[in-house]
């Protein structure tokens, strides 16, 4: 176990930008966390999973949400304006620990720690700084290895690990507990359709269960990789060298994609998911060639000159060409990124994800397209 140290956090918030594939949560909300652990005087510490006792009980804790449509916000506005007043930071905490209370409460148990669902900058710092609150030390590893945009797309599903029982909070003050579900899939669908009645998020505990079935269902050192990937951003930043290059020298489980400028950017927020197609023209070796990438929260599948190229359950991350830092799939404004410069890099999935039941399950078919998974390895050979 160790203790991180402030440029550490620092880091992890760039790592996990880029890991999360445009989504993975709130950089800000991300940072807003750190921040208040400082603050209190506490700090952040990481354990290897290989460390907690086989008996102890772990979960996974998340923000589960997405696009909301108008006619919702507004029916919603009587019941959030209490919540106004209170940061994110309270609202935050307040329905992850009722949460987490109330599963604990169900099961009997209390937990050694909470594991993060996913790579991202709200969702991998949210459980550090809860386990942080409480003395308790962070897990060095998720549930995913990037983020994802459903619930049910987690290496515990693979791993066989049942998503029930859940526990739901919103700001609200409303609480939800899933004793059963009848697969992940109905768990993400009713998850998800509370955070759609709660205005957009809401807090999750699922998944209880000991450390020892957890090991073999977690992508491990993922926190880690986030804080080395940070870090070699920053000091390509100070050094002036390119961060693209930079990454592809350090982590050989990362593979160059395509160099490009954003053409045009289209957005729809529907079913408590944001969707859209973002079209890249290439620069520099990739000049004369198009790459659409298609998002679903999270950028997932694309295509070379209209073929099939890089595609999920392997990472697909766009990040600034001159900063490194990762182009979040959330911005306010699409229009705003025409014409920007990105670097598009492409990271192996973690094993799980590489079986056949990991194809099935966040394979590109899952989302609808009748396209074979395309390794980032094979994809970048044929481009």
């Amino acid at each position: 176990m160790r203790t991180l140290t402030k440029q550490d956090m620092s880091d992890l918030l760039v790592g996990t930008g880029i890991l999360g594939c445009g989504g993975g949560g709130s950089e800000g909300l991300g940072r807003q966390l750190i921040n208040a652990i400082y603050d209190s005087g506490k700090e952040f510490s990481l354990i290897d999973p290989m460390e907690i006792p086989d008996g102890e009980y772990l979960c996974i804790t998340a923000g589960v949400g997405g696009g909301v449509g108008k006619e919702i916000k507004d029916k919603l506005k009587p019941y959030l304006a209490p919540t106004e007043k209170q940061s994110p930071v309270e609202l935050q905490t307040r329905t992850a620990q009722r949460a987490i209370r109330e599963l604990e409460a169900l099961i009997e148990k209390r937990f050694f720690t909470y594991v993060p669902s996913e790579i991202g900058p709200g969702n991998t710092v949210l459980p550090m700084y809860l386990a942080a609150l409480e003395g308790k030390p962070a897990i060095d590893a998720d549930a995913c290895g990037r983020a994802k945009p459903e619930m049910s797309l987690s290496t515990t599903h693979v791993a066989g690990i049942p998503v029930a029982p859940m526990t739901m909070a919103n700001s609200i003050g409303d609480l939800m507990i899933l004793k059963t579900a009848a697969d992940d899939y109905r768990g993400e669908d009713i998850a998800r359709y509370m955070a759609v009645i709660s205005g957009g998020m809401v807090s999750v505990a699922r998944a209880p269960s000991i450390a020892g079935r957890y090991k073999q269902g977690i992508v491990r050192g993922s926190i880690s990789r986030g804080i080395r990937l940070g870090s070699i951003v920053r000091s390509s930043g100070e050094k002036g060298l390119n961060p693209a290059e930079s990454i592809l020298k350090s982590e050989p489980d990362c593979v160059h994609l395509f160099h490009g400028k954003v053409s045009s950017w289209t957005r729809k927020e529907e079913g408590g998911f944001m969707w859209g197609d973002i079209s890249l023209q290439g620069l520099g070796d990739f000049r004369g060639h198009r790459l659409d990438v298609w998002y679903k929260n999270e950028y997932l599948v694309t295509w070379m000159d209209r073929k099939p190229y890089a595609t999920c359950p392997d990472s697909i991350c766009m990040i600034d060409a001159s900063s490194g830092e990762g182009l979040s799939a959330w911005v306010p404004d699409p229009n705003t990124q025409i014409g920007r410069e990105v670097e598009i890099l492409g990271f192996k999935a973690d094993k799980l994800w590489r079986t056949d039941k990991g194809i099935k399950l966040f394979g590109p078919r899952h989302f609808g397209y009748d396209i074979d998974f395309a390794p980032v390895e094979e994809a970048a050979r044929s481009g």
